[in-house]
């Protein structure tokens, strides 16, 4: 006993030069923004987290660690702000404190991006030797009082988000800042808050069969200069966020079991057992921690696709808006192939199928036009004609905010015969599309109502097979 709180005393009081002075909660893998400030806000809702660390229970005076977290996007979903409270207990040695949080995200894609986070707070650290078994009382470095002095704390990481992948960078006591003592006799004494560096892996595997059931394997890795590389492997298997086990080893020191259930969708509650490895193991008794966590306001997660929840809107809308929307679907899939250049006959047939489903030959609507120009251009390509697909944007010189289209109307005059070639109404976003006849001259005219008519000429050539122009129109006021 007397030899552990010896050496528990030496380690805390000489600044831990080859030891780990920050404390590792085994839920790490569940809530990393409790070392990597860069995970603030890292998920839906207000997050608010306990955590109890119990560890050598075997042994009086051993660690105990008790964190309290507060986080989420109380700005916007690319800014994280969050709150840490921690006690930390080791024997003789005891500290205090608290960090405020703040995290911003570079979204580069949809699942791909980077978060920053900075962390800035005060620690509280304080010595009592009345707590220790003491051999030699006159020791110079011991003090009868007990001493507890304030510093300045700060933490700083960056998370990269690759889909399913992360990794994680983070730097504790960033400040190095050195905390003085002073015995009864004037002897000095200092501890050090010396600077950690931390990293982390992590990917989840979605397994393809059972798509509520991954498996996540996370490597964490702790560094202090002039001290031995500390690492933990863990592996967790989660069930449809509801249930979770898994195993950590811990390297030289242990191997444990993570066990956690989420109730009512909102509350999550994880237990960790720590198997301590090596001659210790006699003596330490129970390590382990107990982890409570709640999110307010959390968003439900929707499973549906986008296009399922579009064809559910669709389903809302009168039968007149629905062929409109439906009607646009498909102008923008001949857009598209007609794009491609290079269509099959089978696509071809296939979208004249699925356009002669949407004709209507009584009907007086623009779009119905159009739609007949795209079905005999694909079936004339699909015998073999040529065409060629003249398209372009109309602009509006001034730049009105919300731009009106529905009453811009553009013609195609042959030069040759002095007959309508073609007709177009632009679409929502001022998009047309016209098709002809090659190796002929065209003049294309557009009118809108208080804007300059726009007329000009030009040449189709001819072509052994189909193309297409593209040209935008300014119109003046």
């Amino acid at each position: 006993m007397r030899l552990i709180l010896k050496i528990m005393a030496f380690i805390l009081i000489t600044g831990a030069s080859y030891s780990q002075q920050i404390v590792m909660f085994n839920h790490y893998f569940y809530k990393p923004m409790a070392y990597n400030p860069a995970y603030t806000g890292y998920g839906d809702g207000v997050n608010i987290m306990l955590v109890n660390h119990t560890q050598w229970t075997g042994f009086k005076g051993g660690p105990q660690y008790n964190i309290l977290t507060l986080d989420g996007n109380a700005i916007n979903k690319n800014t994280g702000l969050g709150l840490i409270l921690v006690s930390d207990r080791k024997g003789v040695n005891s500290r205090i404190g608290g960090n405020a949080l703040y995290s911003y995200k570079l979204q580069f894609k949809e699942n791909i991006f980077l978060k920053l986070g900075l962390a800035v707070g005060v620690i509280n650290q304080s010595i009592d030797y009345s707590k220790a078994i003491i051999e030699n009382s006159n020791d110079p470095s011991l003090f009868t009082n007990s001493q507890n002095k304030t510093t300045f704390d700060a933490n700083a990481g960056l998370a990269f988000v690759l889909k399913n992948f992360e990794f994680g960078l983070a730097v504790p006591q960033i400040a190095n800042n050195k905390i003085g003592y002073v015995s009864a006799n004037d002897t000095r004494t200092f501890y050090t808050q010396n600077r950690h560096y931390m990293s982390s892996l992590k990917y989840k595997f979605i397994l393809p069969k059972k798509k509520d059931i991954s498996v996540t394997p996370q490597l964490l890795t702790r560094y202090l200069p002039n001290a031995p590389l500390q690492y933990d492997a863990n592996v967790n298997l989660d069930w449809s966020n509801k249930f979770w086990i898994g195993a950590t080893y811990k390297s030289n020191y242990a191997l444990g079991l993570n066990l956690g259930v989420t109730l009512f969708k909102n509350l999550s509650i994880g237990y960790t057992y720590d198997y301590i490895t090596g001659n210790i193991n006699k003596y330490a008794g129970l390590s382990h921690e107990i982890m409570i966590h709640y999110t307010f306001n959390k968003k439900k997660k929707d499973s549906k696709t986008d296009e399922q929840k579009e064809d559910e809107e669709l389903k809302k809308l009168s039968t007149q808006d629905l062929n409109k929307i439906l009607i646009e679907r498909i102008e923008k899939k001949v857009e598209a192939l007609l794009d491609r250049g290079n269509a099959t006959q089978q696509e071809i047939h296939e979208l004249l199928d699925e356009i002669a489903s949407f004709l209507d030959s009584e009907s007086t609507d623009p779009s119905q036009d159009i739609l007949k120009k795209y079905y005999n251009s694909l079936k004339n390509q699909a015998q073999g004609d040529i065409n060629v697909l003249v398209k372009g944007k109309i602009v509006l010189g001034d730049n009105p905010p919300n731009a009106d289209y529905s009453k811009v109307k553009v013609t195609i005059l042959d030069l040759a015969t002095k007959k309508t070639a073609g007709t177009s109404v632009p679409t929502r976003d001022g998009k047309y599309f016209i098709i002809l006849k090659p190796a002929k001259k065209y003049q294309i005219t557009v009118e809108n109502e208080g804007y300059k008519l726009y007329t000009k000429d030009f040449n189709v050539s001819g072509s052994p097979e189909s193309y297409e122009m593209s040209q935008e129109i300014i119109l003046s006021k």
